[in-house]
């Protein structure tokens, strides 16, 4: 759970800078937000959460 709060806030970032080069409009990002709202109530949450966290685990134990 500690390694989600980082990707949130890189995806916010990443987010943040497309709106800014005008790639992404507002409502595109409202959009989004609401489908990953529906992602997580739905079936596939435990799926997806386990997923980000061996991708996750696995960019961990990559010694930099």
């Amino acid at each position: 759970m500690l390694l989600h709060v980082p990707l949130v806030v890189a995806l916010a970032v990443a987010a943040l800078f497309l709106h800014r080069k005008g790639a992404m409009k507002p409502a595109h990002g409202l959009a989004c937000g609401a489908f990953g709202f529906c992602l997580a109530g739905s079936s596939f949450a435990g799926s997806i959460q386990s997923a980000s966290a061996g991708i996750l685990g696995m960019i961990g134990q990559i010694g930099f």
